[in-house]
C-alpha cells in the first residue's frame, strides 16, 4: 500500500529536473507571451519553494533567462526585465540569493564573447542593475560587516579573480567603471563598512595582470577619490562656503583622505605577490595619495568620515474629532479654541495684507501709464510743430483708416481690367487716376480699377520724374532677349517666327562585301 501512494504521488507531481528544464526551454522562447508567462511562475512560484538548487541546474537556468534577454528588444521592456530579475535577489532566500547572483557573473562571464554590438548595452545595464542590487541587500542588512565581506568576496571572486578561462573581461571593466557611480547612493557608512567596500580594490591592483582592467580601477576610482580629496581641501580652506554634508567632494573627499591609501599602496607594492607590471602604478598612487595626506596635515584641516544618519518618518498628527449634539462634527476643544482661531486670524490678516498690496501696486500702474502716455503727447506735439507744412499730413496717417471692402474676381471685372490700355508716354487726367485708386466710399457699389500692365513692363530709370500730383503707369519697354539685342526702347513688335530646318543626317550604311569569283 505504502509504495501504491508512493508511486501515485510521484505521477501527480513530476521532480524539479522535469519543470527546471520545461521551464528553460520556455524561457529561451521565440514568442514574448511565452517567455512572460514562464519568467513569472520561475519568479513568484518556482524559486522561492525551493530551499536549494544544484549548481548545475542553476546554471542551466541562467541559461534561459540570457536568452530570455536576448530575444527582449525594445528598451522599455528591457529596463522592466532587468527590474524583475535584480528584484529576485532580494525575495529569494539568502543562501539561494547569493547562488543566484554568483551564477549571473558566471553566465555573463561565459557568455560575453557572444553578446554582439547591438546587444550590448542592455547587458550593461543588466550588470548595473544587479551591482545596485546587490549594494542594496548589504544596505537592508544594517551593512552587516560578515554580511558585508561575503557579498563583496562573491562580487570580486566573480569577476576580478575569477579563475576560470573564459574570455568576459567586459563584465570586469563595466563593474569597475561603475562601482563609484552605484555606491554612492548608499554613501557616508562607517569607516569599518568603507574598508571591505573599497579596500579589496588596492589588492586586485596589484594582483591582476589585465593592463586595461588596471586603468579602469585607477581612472574611476582612485584618480576620482584624488580629485575630490584636492576639491574638499580647498573647500575647507577657504571656509566651507556652498558645499553641502551629501556632497560629492564632502563625501568621496572625505573617503580618499581619511582612508589611509598612501600606506595601503605602498605596503601592496612591496609585497612578493605584487605584479612587476603594476608596480609603477602603484607607487604613483602612493606618491599622489601621501602628498594630499601632507597636505591636509600641514594645512591644520581634520576631515574625518561620519556614518549616515537616517532621517525617521515623523507621523502625521491627525485631530480627534467629537460628534456634537447636532451631529456636526468637532475638533478637540484645545485645538477648537487655540490653532482653530489663530488659522483664522492669520488668515484674514494675510488676505487683507494681499488685498491692501494688490490695490498700492495697481495705482502705481495707473500713474506710470499716465506719466508715459503724458510724455509720449508732449513728444509728438514738438515734432509736429517742427515739421510745420506736413503736420496736416501726419494728422491725416495718424486717423484710423476705414476698411475698404474688397471685391471677388469675376469674369466681367477681369474683361474690365483687359480693356484698359496704357500706351507710352500717354498721360491721364488727375480726376480719372483719382477715380481708379482705391479708397474709402460711402457707396457699397464702388469698384476699384487697376491698370492691368503686361510682364514686359519695366521702369525706365533714365526718363525723368512725372509730378507727385500726377499719377501715371511706367512707360513700356521690352525685356529678355529684346533688350540684348540691341532694340530700342518702345512697344513690343511681334516678329514673324523663323522657320529653322532641321538638318537631316545622311545614313550612312556600310558598305557590303562583294565577294569575287
Amino acid at each position: 500500500m505504502v509504495k501504491r501512494k508512493q508511486l501515485s504521488e510521484a505521477q501527480q507531481s513530476p521532480p524539479v529536473e522535469e519543470n527546471c528544464k520545461s521551464l528553460i526551454k520556455k524561457l529561451a522562447s521565440c514568442k514574448q507571451t511565452i517567455r512572460d508567462r514562464s519568467l513569472r511562475t520561475l519568479l513568484l512560484t518556482w524559486l522561492p519553494e525551493q530551499a536549494s538548487i544544484p549548481d548545475e541546474d542553476m546554471k542551466k537556468l541562467w541559461q534561459g533567462i540570457f536568452y530570455c534577454m536576448w530575444h527582449a528588444d525594445k528598451s522599455l521592456y528591457q529596463s522592466e526585465l532587468i527590474d524583475r530579475l535584480a528584484a529576485a535577489l532580494h525575495s529569494l532566500p539568502l543562501p539561494l540569493s547569493v547562488h543566484y547572483f554568483t551564477v549571473f557573473l558566471f553566465t555573463m562571464r561565459r557568455e560575453w564573447s557572444r553578446i554582439d554590438r547591438l546587444r550590448l548595452d542592455k547587458f550593461y545595464l543588466l550588470i548595473r542593475r544587479f551591482l545596485h542590487a546587490l549594494l542594496a541587500l548589504m544596505d537592508g542588512s544594517s551593512w552587516d560587516l560578515e554580511l558585508t565581506r561575503r557579498l563583496m568576496g562573491v562580487l570580486f571572486d566573480g569577476t576580478f579573480l575569477a579563475g576560470d578561462k573564459f574570455q568576459g573581461n567586459g563584465v570586469n571593466y563595466h563593474v569597475a567603471s561603475v562601482f563609484v557611480e552605484e555606491v554612492r547612493e548608499f554613501l557616508p557608512l562607517r569607516k569599518e563598512v568603507l574598508e571591505l567596500v573599497f579596500g579589496p580594490f588596492v589588492m586586485v591592483l596589484g594582483v591582476v595582470s589585465d593592463k586595461v582592467l588596471v586603468g579602469k580601477i585607477k581612472s574611476n576610482l582612485f584618480d576620482e577619490l584624488l580629485r575630490m580629496g584636492r576639491r574638499l581641501l580647498d573647500v575647507k580652506k577657504g571656509g566651507d562656503e556652498g558645499v553641502g554634508e551629501d556632497d560629492d567632494v564632502v563625501v568621496l573627499g572625505s573617503i580618499g583622505l581619511s582612508m589611509g591609501f598612501g600606506k595601503r599602496f605602498y605596503e601592496m607594492g612591496s609585497s612578493p605577490d605584487c605584479c612587476q607590471g603594476n608596480r609603477k602604478v602603484i607607487f604613483a598612487l602612493h606618491k599622489e595619495f601621501l602628498q594630499l595626506e601632507k597636505d591636509m596635515l600641514s594645512s591644520g584641516v581634520e576631515v574625518s568620515i561620519t556614518e549616515a544618519t537616517r532621517e525617521e518618518e515623523v507621523p502625521e498628527l491627525v485631530p480627534i474629532t467629537v460628534e456634537t449634539e447636532a451631529g456636526v462634527p468637532e475638533t478637540n476643544k484645545n485645538v477648537a479654541n487655540g490653532s482653530s482661531s489663530k488659522k483664522k486670524k492669520k488668515s484674514s490678516l494675510k488676505k487683507c495684507s494681499k488685498s491692501k498690496k494688490d490695490s498700492d501696486k495697481k495705482d502705481e500702474d495707473e500713474s506710470v501709464d499716465e506719466t508715459m502716455i503724458s510724455d509720449l503727447r508732449e513728444e509728438f506735439e514738438k515734432i509736429a510743430s517742427e515739421m510745420g507744412p506736413v503736420r496736416d499730413e501726419v494728422a491725416s496717417v495718424c486717423e484710423e483708416a476705414e476698411p475698404v471692402p474688397v471685391a471677388k474676381k469675376n469674369k466681367k471685372r477681369k474683361r474690365e481690367n483687359k480693356g484698359v490700355v496704357v500706351e507710352q508716354g500717354a498721360t491721364v487726367n488727375r480726376d480719372a487716376a483719382e477715380t481708379s485708386l482705391p479708397g474709402p466710399s460711402s457707396e457699397k457699389s464702388s469698384k476699384r480699377v487697376r491698370f492691368a500692365m503686361k510682364n514686359n513692363l519695366v521702369w525706365k530709370p533714365h526718363c525723368p520724374l512725372p509730378p507727385q500730383d500726377l499719377r501715371l503707369p511706367p512707360s513700356a519697354t521690352p525685356r529678355g532677349s529684346a533688350l540684348k539685342k540691341g532694340i530700342p526702347a518702345g512697344p513690343v513688335r511681334e516678329s514673324p517666327s523663323r522657320k529653322t530646318k532641321k538638318k537631316v543626317k545622311p545614313n550612312k550604311r556600310k558598305g557590303v562585301k562583294t565577294i569575287k569569283k
